[in-house]
């Protein structure tokens, strides 16, 4: 036990305080770890041997079980701190290409069954029903017969004939099939706007790794450096662009309900960018059934998704049956304009810096709160608030590039 009489007079007569105050560091660090602000790479390999002890004991099966746990083809391990919302986010090193480590949640119910002590799977037939199932239910989508037969294997040209792996594969395929991230990766896998999936082992999945837009401290760099203010400017068209594509290069628009700047990735070579987190990214179909389906609500702030918003009809008590914002809104908000109180910029965003011009900074006021709402704005911008956005961006970031290779 500690001897506070031995300590300095003013630590003794301030041990009670000082105690607090150790309690307090230790609770915030052990937040910090727990909310991914910090990481260590203890985590990761906690993961890394989980995964080889499930491979060992011949209960995960995929393309990267052997390169990860036998053979140390994969490399380089290192834990990502604030990147995701998953409980497991690490990359490393395969072939000189840099891939995420993710994981589904095992906690879903097992494929398998037991009937009379025998052990028994569904038919080939009967798994692929239901996957589709399974992704027309998460996402509203009718897979095409070829897309479907593709999810339903870990190798997509492999048709595993020995019925023991084939099992385990199965088994493996099941729990993947429950996470939105892995879903989204396979089945848009030649699209190029989510990360590619690059292979599996157990409940853990590989995406390809993307450079973050920028580090934190530079965003909330007051500096004025006009090739900072460019490559800002570029960054905001390209969210745009890439926004643009997910609302109108599919059957029907994808919500991004959860957008953060970290969760936008630069692809290789800086040409175009990726939404890397795809946790809370749903079909607009999707997401209004989510939304729809709430259990009653006494204001709007009940009927809620994330990021994605919609209303509640107080008279009954019922979320609208739509979201009634969009990406372009929730960007504008929480991307562009930044971290606000009582339509206060508090923590300036992507696009507010003294460069700003105030036409610019007008039109991030009316795209993030179009109708001027008290609390968190629910309504879209619309089509000619986009577009004098996107026109005014385009416009500011080819006279700023221009003056700076004058």
């Amino acid at each position: 036990m500690i001897n506070f009489r031995r300590l300095p007079a003013v630590a003794y007569f301030h041990r009670y305080t000082i105690a607090t105050f150790i309690l307090i560091l230790f609770y915030i660090v052990y937040l910090l770890f727990r909310w991914n602000f910090i990481c260590t790479n203890a985590q990761t390999w906690i993961h890394v041997n989980r995964i080889c002890d499930l491979f060992d004991k011949g209960k995960a099966v995929g393309s990267i079980c052997a390169p990860l746990c036998t053979n140390n083809a994969i490399h380089t391990l290192t834990c990502h701190s604030f990147k995701s919302t998953k409980e497991a986010v690490f990359s490393g090193e395969w072939h000189q290409t840099r891939l995420v480590f993710k994981t589904a949640s095992s906690d879903v119910q097992e494929l398998h069954w037991y009937d009379n002590g025998v052990l028994k799977y569904p038919s080939e037939r009967e798994f692929l029903a239901t996957a589709k199932a399974i992704v027309k239910s998460k996402l509203n989508i009718t897979l095409p017969q070829e897309t479907a037969v593709r999810l339903t294997r870990l190798k997509p040209n492999y048709v595993e004939s020995d019925v023991r792996k084939r099992q385990k594969e199965m088994d493996n395929i099941w729990v993947l099939l429950q996470d939105n991230e892995y879903l989204l990766s396979n089945i848009f896998t030649e699209r190029d706007i989510f990360p590619q999936l690059l292979g599996t082992c157990g409940p853990y999945f590989a995406v390809e790794y993307m450079d973050p837009i920028q580090g934190i401290s530079s965003i909330l760099s007051f500096a004025e450096d006009k090739e900072e203010w460019s490559v800002r400017l570029r960054t905001a068209i390209q969210i745009i662009e890439l926004i643009e594509e997910m609302e109108n290069g599919f059957q029907e628009p994808f919500h991004l309900c959860d957008i953060k700047l970290e969760h936008f990735g630069i692809v290789k070579g800086g040409s175009r960018l990726k939404f890397i987190d795809l946790v809370g990214v749903y079909p607009r179909s999707a997401i209004n059934n989510l939304i729809k389906d709430t259990d009653g609500c006494n204001s709007d702030e009940d009927c809620e998704f994330l990021d994605c918003r919609s209303r509640c009809h107080k008279s009954i008590n019922k979320c609208s049956r739509k979201v009634t914002n969009n990406n372009l809104q929730i960007i504008c908000e929480k991307i562009f304009l930044g971290w606000r109180m009582s339509n206060t910029v508090l923590i300036p965003g992507l696009l507010m810096t003294p460069d700003t011009p105030s036409e610019l900074a007008s039109i991030l006021r009316q795209c993030a709160n179009p109708k001027n709402e008290p609390g968190k704005p629910r309504e879209s911008p619309d089509e000619d608030t986009k577009k004098r956005l996107y026109n005014i961006l385009v416009e500011i970031e080819q006279s700023v590039t221009n003056d700076f290779y004058l």
